[in-house]
This record gives structure tokens, sequence and C-alpha cells, in this order.
């Protein structure tokens, strides 16, 4: 049996070892993008691809500005920095003219159409026969001496109705002018020039994030040594995603150390010995390799929070260890095959307590619990087969010589939950326990808005800050999603909500909106048009011809072709309005409608509500609604993790010893989130995933108490100790972290496994002690 066990662990850990090598050949794919921890939406199939598009699109884009007080400096700088950018294959080569080049091709694309074309102002007039303002103003327009209307557009559009359609609707809410085919502002004296163009690659990709920022800083040290007094400020989820890998990489690296100290310290104090922390490694290293080699096996690519989270194999790992090298502290201390076979029970019940509820959790669709499940699950099945079957192997050590102080004071804790003479202390430190969770349950605050919960760099934030300020550019929290089976259909649909959004900016809800719509006008809007146009303008046309001398010339003469947006090239979409265009499949057309200056969502909302072709989004509250719903989810779903251990451990205790050895765990699981919220920390869905982790341990913990009699118990007490000592070393510092996200894993974490462990001893049944070895 312990051959063919080993046989199995060398199959395991090599296969683990391959498929780790051939992952990691391209770099290791490591996720630091939050989000990626949630499931796909629940929202309605259309918006959610509308959202993954613009996502995408959002996270891809790289903007940059350049600043020095003479404005060809900075234009000249950058153009050296987006051909550098481009050429280190960082941003794409796009095709996209100039930002005044391409409103100019829009006008030429429109201009043949432009009796069609009415601004809002001249379709209201015009609706209402009073033409006559729309050609005085005209007549103004032209006869002035500071007029920049050239004589071919005045003989070919006399009344200026494209002009006047082109400058109602670019009225785009920015700083930045076009200026020498490049977009910039100036701010106290300083020119700045928009650098922004689309990433080559994943933002989340550290192949893709180290890629960038190495270009990126070698062009701008370039710069700034060539052209003095550059400014350079950057934006983008690439430069966040970059900085999340080295923090958390450093972290690990610090964090991993003091654990590995902490390791090392104990096994001198405990064991004095090499041995048992060279035999600790081996099972925390086998089982972080089977966990990784399958999370990446089945999912290609590794969370951040799921390697955190995997370490925690640390505990357990280091546990199963801990109680094989605890059978030495006795008198005759049995032969290493022996050793093991005296721990199977316990190891076997809480390896198989912990699979299974983790295999609960896998069950959920939802990729942040799966990883989590699957890296445990696998990790913790190859370090309870290294305990079992390569200890006895390599184990040659003899017997120690010392220990029984140490065995006696490991009792002290089991003493005070069983022996009478603690029974008033008992009692006072269980109320207070109650009392203070009772109270902090008053306290718990819940928080799940994911502006929160992701832990964004000052200097970062600061700027991109900067970069919104000098350009005018807002976050917009709020738009909507239009859809329907044709370009002309929601364009059509975009026209009679253009109409509610222009009362509610006239209200003071929102400052302004932008759509496809205002500037390519659907084909019934635009026969609408030139119905206007052909009965009140067309009869004055001639009078108006002679007036500017230009008697005998007829400019509108058309046809009966209208514009439609498919006709239109890329080219001929500015870059301000190619983001509203979300995407296009047969039947299915989706535009977005951006809004500025939200002061009330309710009124939006009740739009929406009208059609169930348009629909409202506000991602960040989106998301952080999708966080509440999986922090409930993951809490269910521990609740029923624990049902399927109860079944599990029923048939090995029974139902009332099942619940007996469950409620260390139960006990630790409950009283984390009161606790913690005392200390004015929020519970969220890191908090609640984390509660998994001390319900792993805590069975495992509890379980060795049930299964330890006589003299075995000081050991598996002293075992539990000095794991929990080393899980403390290893997640209490992850409360220092400055990621939010692992700082609540961390604490929650240092509380939970602590009461885990000072609760363990009460699964023991002192009475119906179990005998029977599995």
């Amino acid at each position: 049996m312990n051959r063919i066990g080993l046989s199995v662990y060398l199959v395991l850990l090599i296969s683990s070892i391959l498929v780790i090598v051939m992952r990691v050949s391209g770099g290791f794919p490591l996720e630091t993008n939050i989000l990626a921890l949630l499931p796909e939406t629940e929202e309605l199939e259309w918006v959610a691809r509308a959202e993954a598009v613009e996502q995408s699109e959002g996270t891809n884009r790289l903007v940059i500005l350049i600043g020095n007080p003479d404005f060809e400096t900075a234009r000249s700088a950058a153009e050296m920095l987006t051909t550098s950018l481009v050429d280190a294959k960082v941003l794409e080569r796009t095709g996209r003219l100039s930002p005044s080049a391409a409103v100019k091709n829009l006008s030429a694309a429109l201009f043949p159409y432009r009796t069609g074309l009415l601004s809002e102002g001249d379709r209201k007039l015009l609706a209402v026969d009073k033409e006559q303002v729309v050609i005085n103003r005209a007549l103004v327009q032209i006869l002035s001496p500071l007029s920049l209307v050239d004589a071919d557009l005045i003989r070919r559009d006399p009344f200026l109705l494209l002009p006047n359609f082109m400058a109602a609707r670019q009225n785009v809410e920015t700083k930045l002018q076009s200026r020498a085919n490049v977009l910039a502002v100036e701010d106290n004296n300083i020119w700045y020039v928009l650098v922004s163009g689309k990433l080559i690659g994943e933002p989340f990709d550290q192949v893709v994030q180290s890629r960038t920022l190495s270009a990126f800083e070698a062009a701008e040290e370039r710069l700034k040594t060539q052209f003095k007094g550059l400014k350079i400020l950057k934006a983008g989820a690439v430069f966040y995603g970059e900085r999340a890998y080295h923090q958390a990489e450093q972290e690990a690296s610090f964090i991993g150390g003091i654990s590995l100290l902490g390791i090392v310290v104990l096994n001198f104090l405990i064991f004095r010995s090499f041995q048992p922390l060279a035999l600790s490694i081996l099972a925390i290293a086998s089982g972080v390799a089977g966990g990784l080699a399958m999370t990446l096996l089945f999912f290609g690519t590794l969370h951040l929070l799921a390697l955190v989270f995997g370490a925690g194999l640390i505990g357990v790992a280091v546990d199963y260890s801990f109680h094989y090298v605890c059978e030495r502290f006795q008198e005759n201390v049995p032969p290493p095959a022996a050793r093991a076979a005296a721990i199977r029970s316990g190891l076997t019940l809480g390896l198989v307590s912990s699979v299974l509820g983790f295999l609960t959790l896998a069950l959920t669709p939802f990729p942040g619990l799966q990883q989590i499940a699957l890296f445990s699950a696998s990790g913790l099945t190859l370090a309870y087969l290294t305990v079992l079957y390569v200890f006895p192997y390599v184990d040659r050590a003899k017997p120690f010589t010392h220990g029984g102080s140490i065995l006696s004071f490991s009792m002290v804790l089991h003493d005070f939950w069983w022996q009478t003479g603690y029974r008033k202390l008992r009692w006072v430190i269980v109320v207070l326990v109650i009392f203070a969770a009772l109270y902090g349950a008053t306290k718990i605050h819940i928080d799940d808005d994911v502006r929160r919960l992701q832990s964004l760099p000052a200097d970062l934030q600061g700027e991109e800050q900067s970069i919104r300020t000098l350009t005018g550019i807002e976050s917009e929290t709020h738009r909507f999603f239009v859809r329907g089976p044709s370009s002309e259909d929601v364009l059509q649909t975009e026209e009679a909500l253009g109409l509610d959004l222009e009362a509610l900016r006239a209200n003071g809800v929102i400052r302004g909106y932008r759509m496809i719509s205002q500037f390519i006008p659907s084909v019934e809007r635009q026969q609408e048009n030139r119905a206007l146009v052909n009965k009140t303008l067309i009869p004055h046309l001639a009078e108006h011809m002679a007036r500017i001398g230009l008697s005998g010339y007829i400019p509108y003469q058309h046809g009966d072709q209208m514009l439609t947006l498919d006709q239109l090239a890329v080219t001929d979409i500015p870059s301000f309005l190619a983001p509203l265009l979300v995407y296009k499949t047969p039947g299915v057309v989706v535009h977005a409608v951006s809004l500025t200056g939200v002061k009330d969502s309710a009124p939006l909302a009740a739009l929406a509500a009208k059609s169930e072709n348009i629909e409202l989004v506000n991602q960040a509250e989106s998301l952080s609604r999708t966080f509440g719903t999986y922090r409930l989810k993951a809490l269910i779903m521990l609740a029923v993790a624990y049902g399927v251990v109860w079944v599990f451990l029923s048939l090995r205790y029974g139902p009332f010893g099942a619940v007996k050895a469950m409620l260390p765990s139960i006990g630790a699981v409950v009283l984390t989130p009161p606790l913690i919220a005392l200390t004015g920390e929020t519970f969220t869905f890191f908090n609640a995933m984390s509660l998994m982790l001390v319900f792993a341990i805590g069975l495992d913990y509890a379980v060795f108490n049930r299964e330890s009699i006589g003299n075995r118990k000081r050991r598996a007490m002293l075992a539990n100790g000095l794991s929990a000592i080393s899980t403390l070393l290893a997640f209490g510092l992850l409360a220092m972290s400055d990621t939010y996200a692992i700082h609540a894993f961390g604490f929650t974490i240092l509380v939970g496994i602590t009461l885990a462990y000072c609760l363990a001893p009460l699964a023991s049944d002192l009475n119906h002690d179990t005998t029977d070895p599995l």
C-alpha cells in the first residue's frame, strides 16, 4: 500500500511540475484584475456583451499628456513617444485621421445630404414657420467682414445648413483643442499634447505590463534628456495592473520570508533538528505545486487572490507535517510507517472534509471560488500523500529526548475546556466573548463598493486626475446602451431618447449627453428635415441667392438618396464618436449614449424602463451589486459545504458527534465577522471568501482533537498549536498589505484561525473516543 501511495505521489508530482513548466514558459500567467474573480454578469445578454466590449476598449487604452511651455517641443516629444511605443509593439498603429481632419472628413461625407441635416434649433424654427430667422442668420454670417465661410461653401450651401448643424454638435465637453493635427490644451503657460492609443495585448497580462512599462520608461528617459522641462502624465489600466503585480510580488516575498523564518524558528525551538523543517518544506512545496498545476491546467491563468488563498495550504500542509513529526515525542518511538499510520485517520478525515467543502464551492458559477477550490483541494491532496507515503521513506531521524514540558504546556488549552478547576474562568471568558460578538454584530458594516475594494496607488491616481482636470474629460459613471435590429432602428430610438435627455439637461439633472444620432440622423429624421427645408426654405432660395449675388445658381439639387450610418467609412467617424459604436452583429446593433454631470440617476432609470431596447448602466454600481451578490452566495455555499461535511462526518461519529466535531470550525466562522467589526473593519466579499479557509483549517484542528486519545492528545494539541502559529505568521502579516482585498483576507484569517485553534478542544469526546482507525 505504501509503495502504491508513493508511486501515485511521484506520478502526480512529476505531472504537476511538467504542467507548471509548460504553462509558465512564456511568463507566469498571474491575473491581477480583481474583476476576473467575478462570473459572467447576470444582466441581459446584449447588455453584458456591450459592457464587455466597452470595458475591453476602456482598459486597453493608454492616455499620456506631454507638457512643455513651448507647443512645438511638446508636439515633437509626443510624436517621438508615439513612434517609440508603436515600434516597441505597445500601441497599435492606427489609420485614424487627426481630430481636425476627422471632423473635416465627416463634414465632407455629410455635405451631399445637407438638406436632411438640421440642428435642433433650426428644426424647431422651421417647424413653426420661422424660416426667416434661419435666412437672416445666414446673411449675417455671409456678409460679416469677419466671416470664416468661404465662397465655395456659400455657393453650394447658401443657408449654411451644414455649418450650423456641425457647430451645434461640436460642443464636446473637453478642454482639448485641435492644433497642428494634434489635440492639445494650455494650462498655466504650459502646452500639453495628448498621446492616446490602443494597447497591444491585455493590460492585466504580466508580459504585456512588463513590455509596456519598459518601453514607456525607456522612451520617457530619452525624451526628458533630449527636451528640457518636459512633463509627462500617464493613465491606463496597464499601469495599475503592473503596480498591483509588483506590489503583490514584494508583499509575497516579505510575508513569505517572515513565514518561512517563523517556521524555521518553531522547528528549532520545538524539534531542535533540521529534518522536521525539511519535511515541512517538502509537504508545502508538494501541495503548492499540485494546486498551482491543476489551476493552470483548467483555467490557464491564476488569479492573484487565488494564489494568496492557495498559499493558505502552508497552514494545513504544515499541520499535516507537524502531526507526523510530533509522533516522535514518546518514549518508545514506533518506526516511520507506524507513525504515519497512527495519524492516518485524522489526516484522512481532515482531508476529505476540506476537499468536500472546497468541491462544493467549485460547483458555483464563480471563477474566483472555482480557482480557490481547485487549488486548495488538489494541493491538500498532494500534501496528504506526501506526509503518509513519502515521509516514511525519507524520515531517518532519531527519537526526541526532550519535549515533556512542551507537551504539558500544549494541554493548557485542552484542560481549560475540560477540567472542572477552570469552570468559573471558562464561563467568564465565554460570556465576555459572546457579549463582544453580540455587540460587534451591531457594528457590522457591509461594504461592497468596488471603488473602495480596489486599492489604487495614490501617485497613479494623482496622474490620472491631473489628466482629467487638464483635459476636462470626466469619468462617465452612467451611460445608456441602445439596441435595435439595424442601425436605422437604433438611431430612431436614440432620437426619441434625445428629446427626454434634452428635457433632463434643461432641468439640471444631467449636464450633457452625446449620441451617434446627433451627427448621423436616422433616415426618417432626414426625410422630415428635407421636407421642412423644401416647404419653408426652398421657396425663398432664389431671393436669398440674389441678395448674396449668386442669382441663377441652384445649390440644393439632390436626389432621393439618404445618408445611412452603414455607408460611412471608419475614417469618417471622429475619435470622440467611435466609442459610441459598441458592436454590430447580424440582427443586433448596439450604440452607447454617454452622459455627463449626472445629478440623479432615478429619472434616467425611468427613461430606460420605457423600452426593452434601452438599458441604463452604471459600471461602478453594477460591479458593487455583483460583489454584494457573490458575497452572499459565498456565505450560502459555505453553509452548504458544512452540510456536505456533516453528512460525511456522520458516517464516522454519528449525527450529533459530527455536529460536535464541526462546532469549533462553525464557532470560528460565526464569531469572526462581529469580532473584526469591533475594530472598525468593514465586511466585504473578500472577508466572506477568507472564511472558507477558516472553515477548512478549523475542521482540521477539530478532527485531530476528535481522533486523538490518551497521550496522543498531547501530541495533537502541540501539532495544532504549531500549525496555528505558522498560519498566523503567514496570514496575520497580510493584514499589513496595502491591497485592500489582501488586507481584508489577512485580518479575517488572523482572527478566525485564532478562534479555530482556541475552540478546537471542544471537538473532543472524552466519553466516546474513536479508536477504530480508518
